[in-house]
């Protein structure tokens, strides 16, 4: 497998993510949701057609409501494991291809959240509440 290269449609995902980190609605608590992904969904970013776009757009769709409500922190989307190099494999043929970090009211906003990405039905969704640090 080849490294990943970034191309326009790349960078303008990007561009979204990086405008996403702006602010949070007060006494909110942090929530982790970690998008899981099957090989072949992840190679849709690779995709230059309309599945492609169809996968970048959808997160981009679900960066821009949850920008628009307030509650985005920020998030990325990561570099499969077999191209990062080490860490554990998963066992259930997913791999953990992102991230958003949501400042929500309670875990069960954090799951309504979590339920709109499109790995909620193509992959699988992990919630998980932060903890707040000293300092941070």
């Amino acid at each position: 497998m080849r490294p990943l290269q970034a191309d326009e449609d790349d960078m303008k995902y990007l561009t979204l993510m990086a405008a996403l980190l702006g602010g949070s609605p007060a006494l909110a608590e942090p929530f982790v949701l970690l998008i899981y992904e099957s090989a072949a969904e992840l190679a849709l970013r690779e995709d230059k057609g309309a599945a492609g776009q169809a996968y970048w757009g959808a997160y981009a769709a679900f960066g821009q409501e949850a920008q628009a409500a307030g509650v985005v922190r920020g998030g990325a989307a990561m570099v499969p494991v077999a191209v990062a190099g080490a860490g554990p494999a998963a066992t259930d043929g997913l791999t953990l291809g992102g991230f958003f970090l949501l400042d929500v009211a309670d875990a069960a906003a954090a799951e309504a959240w979590a339920a709109k990405l499109p790995a909620a039905t193509t992959g699988r969704v992990e919630v998980r509440a932060g903890i707040a640090a000293p300092g941070m």
